[in-house]
C-alpha cells in the first residue's frame, strides 16, 4: 500500500510527464534527492533557499523537511546533496495564492542539479546546445518551485530565471526546445490578468501554461484553468 509520501511522489511523476522538457532532467532530479531525504529522520532539502518557507504537506520537500522516523536506528542514512539557492528568485515567488500560503519555495542552479545527480555528459551537451540556440548559457540558469493551494488541492507550479535576458526568449523558441506533440498549439490568452501562453491540444485540452516577466519564465503544468489563473493572478 502507498503511504502519503509515496502518493505524493506518485503525483509529482504524472505532473511531472506534462511538464516542459527543458525542466524535465531538473524536476525529475529533485524528486530523486527529495525522495532520498525523505527517508531520513533527520535530513532537511539542501535546495531550500535559506528563509525561504517551510514546505508543507503533500508538497516533495515536505516529507524531508518535517523528518520521517521510518528508518531504523543504525540503518545507513542517504547522502542528500546540498544546493546553493537563488535569493532573487525565491523573493519573486508569491507568499500566498488564492488566500492560502505558498509553501516548498526552492531554488538552485539547474547545472548544480545536473552535477549532483550525475546526470549524463551527453544529457547535459543537449540541454546546453538547446539553450544556446537562443542565446542561453546553461551555467547561468536557475530552476525554481513551489506549490500552492487551490480550491483545496496542491498545485506545483514552477520557475525559470534566465539572469540579465529577457524570458520572453524561451516562450518564443518553446518549439524549437520543446517539440509539441501531434496537434498541440500555442495560444496567446490573458490567465489571472496576465497575457499568457498556452499549450493546448488539437481539441482545446490545456496542459501549459507560460507566463514571462523580465528573466523569469514561470510555468504551470495544469488542465484546470481556475488552477492556472489563481496562480498567475499571484505572480509579479
Amino acid at each position: 500500500m502507498l503511504g502519503p509520501f509515496d502518493r505524493t511522489l506518485q503525483k509529482e511523476i504524472v505532473t511531472l510527464i506534462r511538464m516542459p522538457r527543458i525542466v524535465i532532467p531538473v524536476f525529475a532530479g529533485l524528486l530523486v534527492v527529495f525522495a532520498a531525504a525523505c527517508s531520513s529522520s533527520s535530513s532537511t532539502s539542501g535546495a531550500a533557499t535559506p528563509g525561504a518557507p517551510t514546505p508543507g504537506a503533500g508538497t516533495p520537500g515536505a516529507a524531508a523537511s518535517i523528518g520521517l522516523s521510518s528508518v531504523a536506528p543504525g540503518v545507513s542514512q542517504p547522502v542528500v546533496p546540498s544546493f546553493a539557492g537563488d535569493p532573487e528568485l525565491a523573493s519573486k515567488f508569491p507568499k500566498t495564492v488564492s488566500g492560502n500560503p505558498v509553501t516548498g519555495v526552492t531554488t538552485a542552479r539547474i547545472i548544480d542539479f545536473y552535477s549532483a545527480l550525475g546526470t549524463a555528459d551527453a544529457e547535459v551537451v543537449k540541454s546546453r546546445q538547446a539553450l544556446a540556440a537562443v542565446g542561453i548559457n546553461l551555467d547561468t540558469v536557475i530552476f525554481g518551485s513551489a506549490t500552492a493551494t487551490v480550491a483545496g488541492s496542491p498545485v506545483s507550479f514552477q520557475a525559470i530565471r534566465v539572469p540579465g535576458q529577457d524570458a520572453n526568449k524561451l516562450v518564443d523558441a518553446y518549439k524549437l526546445i520543446t517539440p509539441l506533440e501531434e496537434g498541440e498549439t500555442l495560444s496567446k490568452e490573458t490567465v489571472g490578468g496576465k497575457s499568457a501562453t498556452v499549450v493546448r491540444s488539437a481539441d482545446g485540452y490545456a496542459s501549459t501554461w507560460l507566463y514571462a516577466k523580465g528573466d523569469i519564465v514561470w510555468s504551470l503544468d495544469t488542465s484546470s484553468a481556475e488552477e492556472a489563473a489563481a496562480v498567475f493572478a499571484a505572480l509579479p
